[in-house]
């Protein structure tokens, strides 16, 4: 970290991280403009901190906010950065014929227009569209169709009007939709430590047809917790859209030089508090609204997981409740069983007590019997006894 900063000229530092004020110092700019501090003093606290400590030279200004992605990387003004950041993504050389109005067409009656962050048109006439998320959404790849739809369909129209009777599909040319998220949605993470997911379109034949669309989602937080060192140009413009620590501008900077004049570019934000200011708050705003976008997928997909966990439970207690009214057929049954054994056990104890008061009687006849037997012996022993 130290010898970082002595890789680099003290000018330089101080082009990149500021004069080094103070965050009351920093407040103070900010109060200057009475607008501006009032939209300020409606941020949410940890941006007013990221803020003030941005315009104190403590940290840097990430760019992953719509309004300062589009002025940074924008295609109009600077578009050698972006064709650097392609060119390193697609591993090929890319270069910027024109770029192409953001809005396209209405998917459906009641739906707003699709509006892409940045796209452009190359040397070889295949579309670019280049979006930064601060959240990642849900259901990326049904956003993601929608997206490829809009701009095949616009170049479609384009060339149909263009060419007329002959026109041909061959003329068609790939869409690149190339997704940067600086808080990955959960598909993302689980892929972990794969930051660089790209789609392929497979058929199980194995035949090879061409698909005119070519999605790409780069997950920062992924890349920024897997990359420690920086050993590409590609990981240099990761780390230029995933931190804004200065340990981490200051090992961009020695690695790659060319970065110090977007830094440059960045800091300047903090001579004019105002316009940074109006680009949070527009920033802000659409943030809020992919937030409450966020919220209603949130809650739309945890309403589907819990009705289909309900339903599976109540298939387990119907299962149950089966099963425990079986075993309580079965019961019912062993204990009718029971009952009439008791009851057959019942009548032959009956019975048997009938055969005993029987017996007794008998033994109270024989007994009586043997009474009289043996008194007759005792009368005939005596007579005899006499006749002698």
């Amino acid at each position: 970290m130290n010898q970082d900063y002595l890789n680099l000229p003290q000018t330089v530092l101080s082009d990149i991280l500021g004069a080094g004020k103070s965050l009351r110092e920093a407040l103070g700019l900010i109060k200057e403009d009475t607008q501006t501090y009032k939209k300020f003093l409606h941020f949410p606290s940890d941006e007013q901190q990221k803020i003030l400590s941005f315009i104190a030279g403590q940290r840097g200004l990430k760019i992953s906010y719509d309004s300062f992605f589009q002025k940074i990387m924008s295609p109009s003004q600077h578009p050698e950065r972006l064709e650097s950041f392609l060119s390193a993504l697609l591993e090929d050389s890319v270069h910027i014929q024109r770029v192409l109005p953001r809005e396209g067409i209405r998917i459906a009656d009641d739906a707003g227009f699709i509006i892409m962050d940045i796209l452009v048109q190359l040397s070889d006439n295949s579309l670019i569209n280049v979006e930064m998320q601060k959240i990642g959404l849900y259901f990326p790849g049904e956003r993601s169709s929608c997206y490829t739809a809009d701009a095949i369909m616009r170049q479609y129209t384009e060339l149909k009007a263009k060419l007329k009777n002959n026109f041909s599909y061959k003329e068609m040319k790939p869409f690149y939709l190339i997704v940067l998220m600086e808080h990955s949605s959960t598909p993302f993470r689980k892929a972990a430590p794969h930051y660089i997911h790209t789609e392929r379109i497979l058929y199980d034949s194995g035949a090879k047809v061409t698909s005119l669309s070519k999605i790409k989602y780069i997950s920062l937080d992924t890349f920024k917790e897997s990359v420690q060192n920086i050993d590409n140009k590609l990981q240099a413009w990761l780390t230029f859209f995933s931190s804004d620590e200065p340990a981490d501008i200051i090992s961009l900077i020695n690695a790659y030089p060319e970065f110090n004049e977007l830094y440059k570019e960045i800091a300047e934000f903090r001579q004019n508090p105002k316009e940074l200011i109006q680009m949070y708050s527009e920033a802000l705003a659409i943030a809020d609204h992919n937030t409450i976008r966020l919220m209603i997928d949130d809650m739309q997909k945890e309403l589907t997981s819990l009705t289909e966990q309900v339903t599976a439970k109540n298939i387990e207690i119907n299962a149950k409740n089966n099963e425990i009214d079986a075993k309580n057929n079965e019961i019912d049954a062993k204990n009718n069983e029971i009952d009439a054994k008791n009851n057959e056990i019942d009548a032959k104890n009956n019975e048997i007590d009938a055969k005993n008061n029987e017996i007794d009687a008998k033994n109270i006849e024989i007994s009586k019997c043997n009474d009289e037997i043996t008194r007759l012996k005792a009368e005939i022993e005596k007579l005899r006894l006499t006749r002698q």
